[in-house]
């Protein structure tokens, strides 16, 4: 009989499956990149070969890798590579795009992301008269994404006049009917398709980007939720399969088709199918309407600060259920962005609508964000099989700007995290990043503390224990891609995606998870991170 010897044996650690038994393993032998058995040291002698690489944990936590399940590689990567704007006043944004455009040439485009204004110490607004002095072409996305601050030049490129109009879209005007340059939703989009398109080089190049700091952060797959989202193009989709191909992609990506290119599947069916362990196709992602802290999320109740308002929507009616009915038809998943309550209501009733005509028994829809909810909407999604998509880390990014725009009804249920858990709707743990910090562990510690910045706690009988927090990472993020019989818990056969944090990481508080780093990524049986360590060997 041949002996199967493990390519890597990992031994005297705690090595938590994260399975429905919540076992827990002093070691694990990997072999051809996956898990070939789980036990304690002794078991692991018998898969040692004289090719066997040993490393010894010494007591330090293995958990399953973690899954972003929504988050924007090619948003993330540009980001890193452009200005970050998330300062504390106008001015300073100012002084840093400034300082760049000094450098640039005056037809060069400067880019900026990431500012939020209800963070600033001042009352100085952000809008085109903020950058009279800059002669450069600016677009700034806040951090939501939703919206974008551009000054007079990029207004008078893009053709932006007092008598523009779009549809699904608000160009912010003066009292005299003049442009600001806020422009937010589908306003946006006139001003990036007069900006320089990126080429399969630059969009290379924020992918290698966002991978190297994920798996720093001990991500291991991803959810890509909405391919073409970024450069409005399938463009995105090829760049993916040339650097996966060509191996210098480590996470793992599921992804999504934005609504707007699945004319080019031409009805093929994906779901699941489609790709390989490393890339593939499984959903179609539309938006349905917009953010709460831009108050462009669809609400059934009038925002607190506005009682004129209600939010907006991305489509009408019956181009949302043409939408929805044609990629259920076609057997995809749907993901759609849902932030308000109005908005969840609408998406439930059109997944309702699409099953009763074309019955399928597993389809997994998902409501991404799924931030207001309501009793009657968690049951609905339970009825129907929808899996909610949500995102601890706003509560503490956002969480005091929610608690100013929501009337008490709607505040009640913002991320209900714990009320979705008890449910068995098994929310699936994600960033979406860039709007907020990837670490999975900054996620897992605003699902424990729900604290806000100012730190208040944003409904404490919502918090996630750790390990309800981290099975939202791993377990219900992978069976939210349908992919719970290959990743998401550590057992044999898996695949041995895993990430190493400190001794006894599962009795850390909320505040101890805060402040802890990753030690290791593993991906495939292989160490795609390994932190430095600062002591000196001697």
């Amino acid at each position: 009989m041949t002996h199967l010897y493990a390519d890597t044996i990992l031994y005297n650690g705690s090595i938590v499956a994260m399975d429905e038994e919540k076992r827990t393993y002093q070691a694990a032998a990997l072999k051809d990149s996956k898990i070939l058995a789980l036990g304690n040291e002794q078991l692991m002698k018998n898969y040692s070969g004289p090719y066997t690489e040993a490393i010894n944990l010494e007591g330090k936590t293995v958990l399953p890798g973690f899954i972003d399940a929504h988050q924007h590689i090619f948003n993330t990567g540009f980001n890193l590579l452009t200005i970050n704007c998330d300062f504390s006043s106008s001015s300073e944004i100012v002084e840093a795009i400034k300082k760049r455009a000094e450098e640039s040439h005056p037809d060069e485009w400067i880019i900026g992301w990431g500012y939020n204004e209800s963070n600033f110490s001042e009352d100085r607004p952000l809008d085109q008269y903020t950058f009279t002095d800059i002669e450069n072409p600016i677009f700034i996305a806040r951090y939501c994404l939703h919206t974008a601050v551009v000054n007079g030049r990029a207004l008078e490129l893009a053709g932006i006049s007092r008598d523009t109009v779009i549809e699904g879209g608000i160009i912010e005007k003066d009292p005299h009917g003049k442009p600001t340059g806020i422009l937010k939703e589908k306003a946006m989009e006139l001003v990036k398709s007069v900006m320089p398109p990126h080429t399969e080089e630059s969009l290379s190049e924020m992918v290698i980007r966002a991978n190297h700091e994920y798996i720093r952060n001990g991500i291991t797959s991803v959810h890509e939720a909405g391919l073409g989202f970024f450069s409005g193009s399938m463009e995105e989709f090829k760049v993916l399969q040339q650097l996966s191909e060509a191996k210098k992609l480590n996470v793992r990506i599921y992804a999504m088709i934005l609504t707007d290119f699945f004319k080019h599947l031409n009805g093929v069916k994906l779901q699941g199918n489609f790709g390989n362990e490393n890339l593939k196709v499984g959903s179609v992602k539309l938006f349905c309407d917009g953010t709460l802290g831009g108050q462009t999320a669809a609400m059934s109740r009038p925002y607190a600060n506005n009682r004129a308002n209600t939010g907006i929507y991305m489509y009408s009616d019956q181009e949302l259920e043409n939408k929805i009915t044609e990629a259920h038809q076609a057997g995809y998943q749907i993901a759609v962005h849902a932030m308000g309550d109005a908005a969840i209501e609408k998406i439930l009733t059109l997944f309702e609508k699409a099953l009763q005509t074309y019955p399928r028994s597993d389809h997994r829809h998902r409501i991404e964000h799924a931030a207001v909810t309501r009793d009657d909407l968690i049951q609905k999604m339970k009825d129907l099989g929808v899996i909610p998509v949500p995102q601890y880390g706003l509560i503490h990014d956002m969480g005091d700007i929610y608690m100013k725009v929501l009337d008490q009804p709607a505040y009640n249920y913002v991320f209900a995290s714990k009320t979705f858990y008890d449910a068995g709707l098994k929310p699936a743990g994600s960033s979406d990043s860039p709007v907020i910090d990837f670490s999975p562990l900054a996620g897992i510690y605003a699902a424990m503390s729900r604290e806000t910045k100012n730190k208040s706690v944003f409904l404490p009988e919502q918090r996630l224990s750790l390990v309800e927090a981290i099975e939202t990472y791993t377990a219900f993020a992978a069976r939210a891609s349908f992919d719970e019989n290959i990743k998401g818990t550590l057992e044999v056969g898996k695949l041995a995606d895993m990430v190493v944090l400190p001794a006894n990481f599962m009795q850390f508080s909320a505040e101890e998870v805060k402040n802890t780093e990753v030690d290791m990524t593993i991906i495939g049986g292989e160490i795609v991170f390994q932190r430095e360590r600062s002591h000196q060997h001697g």
